[in-house]
């Protein structure tokens, strides 16, 4: 009886040892952090997605960040992924707030930023300083710039309302914080 028992045992052990290979993973037996289930093995990636590698760079087929882009989320903030070469480019500006420096305008037509120029943060010491045309020498001694809406001023620069001694707006000037950006 024994003997029938081992020998069921030692016939179960060899079809299982013989049924194929033996799985690092699978559906139900996952890898570690950072590793993914290809074929039964546990490989090492570094991204799933692109949105895990650097800026400037994608996701390739093979779980490996590559530099480069397939998308224009995977450019700086502004700039579009060139696909065909799959390199970022520096996107023409549509907007100067949104895409020039400081004290710049976007000249819509080219796509380029330009100086603003002018009288935006000139030192002054009275109104005439500050070359007319309704511009105003503002408290701290630098010229504001005659504008209507905040599009009128080159980017870092509000259209704010200028007041006189009675608390009546008698004005409106692009004004920054100048002192800010003295060299």
């Amino acid at each position: 009886m024994i003997t029938s028992w081992v020998t069921r045992l030692a016939g179960l052990l060899l079809v299982v040892g013989c049924t194929g290979t033996e799985y690092e993973c699978s559906e139900t037996v996952t890898c570690s952090l950072g590793s993914v289930c290809v074929d039964g093995s546990c490989v090492e990636q570094s991204c799933a997605t692109s949105d895990q590698c650097g800026i400037e760079e994608y996701c390739d087929g093979s779980g490996s960040c590559v530099t480069g882009c397939q998308e224009d989320t995977d450019c700086m903030y502004g700039d579009y992924c060139d696909v065909e070469s799959a390199e970022c480019r520096g996107a023409e500006c549509s907007d100067a707030r949104l895409d020039c420096a400081f004290n710049e305008f976007c000249n819509i037509g080219t796509g380029e930023c330009y100086d603003a120029g002018g009288y935006y943060c000139h030192d002054c010491d009275v109104d005439e300083d500050c070359g007319g045309n309704g511009n105003l020498c503002l408290n701290g001694g630098y010229c504001g710039v005659t504008c209507t809406t905040d599009s009128d001023c080159p980017t870092g620069y509000d259209c704010a309302g200028v007041s006189d001694i009675s608390g009546n707006i008698i004005a409106y000037q692009c004004y920054t914080s100048c002192w800010l950006y003295e060299e």
